[in-house]
């Protein structure tokens, strides 16, 4: 960009200042008294920087075009002011109805720039940003083409312990969506080393890390690539067989989703899920489950299982599961997923009776006449 250096970093500085996106630091009471005593000028907050006035301006910037503006800013080689650009963008992409504006008026291809070059804290606003977008709008069209995949790498940055749980979890959000796009965009997660990343995640203590970590893993279960990760020598099924059992109904939904995708294209995988101790457990737990969606991955798990061969089959059938999904073929198909569970179930047990473990159906029935 020509022009006065200086000229556009007191431009974008004014904009920072409009849209309050600096850096505030944490007040805290005991200081404050601690100044009133040795007599010290506290500064106070002005009503205009409430938070419902810092809105209204970020609304009328947004509608006045700042967007276009900042991103002819944006081409600027000086470093402090393509990172107060990355701040306004980030204040803006905070609130969801502003998003849209800022994607249709070429925000999207200047945040890629701005996260991929400039300082760390430039980068990092300009990431969150990103994953703001990404979490609202179907990425396909936010970022379309090549460009899905030029916004994982920046993304994935903020998969670290020095961010703040907030960007931790937009960014997995955002992740999530980008990996429902296609195989190309998941084969490049996997590609920039995402994976250990968004793992680690699903061992925080924290709830909602831990569900989007988990959602974001079942839809890269659909590579090839990290099915042949989940065979390796690692305890990624147990770990997924274990998160079935969490109270977070939507962790358990992901976790049991994840299986089924992994079960209907691994017969090592099947194996493996009987290699933990509470395998019957969690598949109980799937299999009467309140919650519909979670049976029918139930019950597609437990079809995958017999598929897989005999011996895993035969382990099955040993324990009370076979009941259950007696017990399923006879519920009322109420919805169209209560009729796909009675289907699965009716095909588990037509599948043990095929590896002649159970008497087939019509066979059991007249046997019961008798």
């Amino acid at each position: 960009m020509s022009g006065d250096h200086s000229v556009v970093y007191g431009v974008v500085t004014t904009l920072v200042n409009l849209t309050n996106s600096y850096d505030t630091q944490e007040v805290i009471p005991e200081m404050i008294e601690l100044a009133k005593f040795a007599k010290q000028h506290i500064p106070e907050e002005h009503e205009l920087d409430d938070e419902d006035f810092v809105i209204k301006r970020h609304e009328v910037l947004c509608h006045e075009g700042v967007t276009s503006a900042l991103v002819a800013l944006s081409k600027t080689e000086s470093q402090n002011s393509r990172e107060l650009i990355a701040r306004v963008f980030n204040a803006l992409c905070k609130h969801q109805q502003l998003r849209g504006m800022v994607v249709q008026q070429g925000g999207a291809r200047a945040l890629i720039g701005l996260a991929l070059e400039g300082t760390k804290k430039g980068k990092q606003q300009a990431a969150q940003a990103l994953s703001r977008i990404a979490i609202t709008i179907d990425p396909a069209t936010a970022f379309p083409g090549q460009r899905a995949c030029e916004v994982i790498r920046p993304i994935l940055s903020l998969l670290h312990p020095e961010c703040q749980a907030l960007e931790n979890f937009e960014a997995l959000m955002a992740l999530c969506n980008l990996a429902g796009m296609n195989d190309t965009v998941r084969k490049r997660i996997i590609k920039e080393k995402g994976v250990p990343s968004i793992e680690s995640y699903m061992y925080e203590e924290h709830e909602m890390l831990r569900r989007a970590a988990t959602q974001c893993i079942c839809n890269l279960v659909c590579t090839e690539e990290y099915i042949k990760m989940m065979e390796g020598t690692n305890d990624r099924v147990k770990f997924l067989v274990l998160l079935v059992g969490e109270e977070d109904v939507d962790t358990s939904q992901a976790a049991a989703g994840a299986l089924a995708m992994a079960t209907s294209v691994s017969p090592t995988i099947c194996k493996k899920v009987l290699d933990v101790a509470s395998w019957h457990e969690m598949f109980r737990l799937m299999l009467a489950n309140p919650r519909e969606e979670i049976t029918l991955r139930g019950v597609a798990c437990t079809l995958n299982m017999l598929s897989a061969d005999k011996e895993v089959a035969e382990k099955i059938v040993e324990t009370d599961i076979t009941e259950i999904l007696m017990a399923l073929t006879k519920l009322p198909p109420e919805t169209d997923t209560r009729k796909k569970i009675i289907d699965y179930a009716e095909k588990c047990l037509a599948k043990a009776a095929e590896h002649k473990l159970i008497k087939p159906a019509d066979q059991a029935g007249s046997d019961d006449e008798e």
